[in-house]
């Protein structure tokens, strides 16, 4: 019966066994450090710059709203105004929904501005121009054109 030469040997691990092992525990370390980096160094900085680009979209589109309202006619004349705007396609690699919903207090309309895939989401409010001009409708970014209408 032969013994084998590794079991017989009573010094220690060898070479290239150590070189092995320490390889592999090294690169399970590796690995780990890669998917929990994900989180730390490209989630994070990504949802931030998704959170204030959304902010300076619904700010945009608020303005945009507003200018169309003040350039609107009176209500003796009949007339309407049609107005397109842009949006970015993509926000940090995400498409996202624009919504015009009511606010919290009922009293003024708010833009809301989300992206399914990160779920990220903020509101705008448009301010006071609710209570004379009805204010509604939706968009998304992928879509070719963004109209705003104001008929009377």
């Amino acid at each position: 019966m032969s013994v084998n030469p590794l079991r017989k040997d009573i010094s220690g691990v060898n070479y290239v066994l150590e070189y092995i092992l320490t390889f592999m525990i090294a690169s399970v370390i590796f690995s780990l450090m890669l998917v929990m980096a994900n989180g730390l160094f490209i989630q994070g900085p990504q949802n931030t710059v998704s959170k204030v680009q959304f902010t300076d979209i619904g700010n945009d589109l608020t303005a945009k709203i507003v200018d169309t309202y003040l350039i609107a006619p009176t209500s003796p004349d009949n007339g309407y105004v049609n107005t397109s705007f842009d949006m970015p396609y993509t926000v940090a690699g995400n498409s996202y929904w624009v919504q015009v919903s009511n606010s919290s207090n009922n009293e003024d309309k708010e833009l809301f501005v989300n992206s399914s895939r990160n779920d990220i989401s903020t509101m705008v409010t448009i301010n006071g121009i609710s209570s004379t001009i009805s204010v509604s409708g939706n968009t998304s970014s992928s879509s070719p054109s963004h109209i705003i209408k104001y008929e009377a």
